[in-house]
């Protein structure tokens, strides 16, 4: 993956986070994290919240999150 594009470590983490694969996206939290030291849930949803405010996308947007989440990545 391409280091200065960030977005698809999120994607990727969401992934394996959702589907119960903690190693994997552990994994790629380390490599987001010296990225991206910021990143938090509550960072992540304002950016995509402030993209659009169509529920279909923020729908989309929140599974994400909750994958996110499931990850073990902090809120805050």
């Amino acid at each position: 993956m391409n280091k200065s594009d960030w977005f698809p470590y999120a994607d990727l983490i969401a992934a394996y986070g959702a589907t119960g694969q903690s190693e994997m996206a552990q994994q790629v939290m380390v490599e987001l994290n010296a990225i991206r030291p910021d990143f938090t849930i509550q960072w992540f949803k304002q950016i995509g919240y402030a993209r659009s405010s169509n529920p279909q996308f923020r729908r989309e947007y929140d599974g994400i999150i909750e994958g996110l989440r499931k990850a073990g990545v902090r809120e805050q």
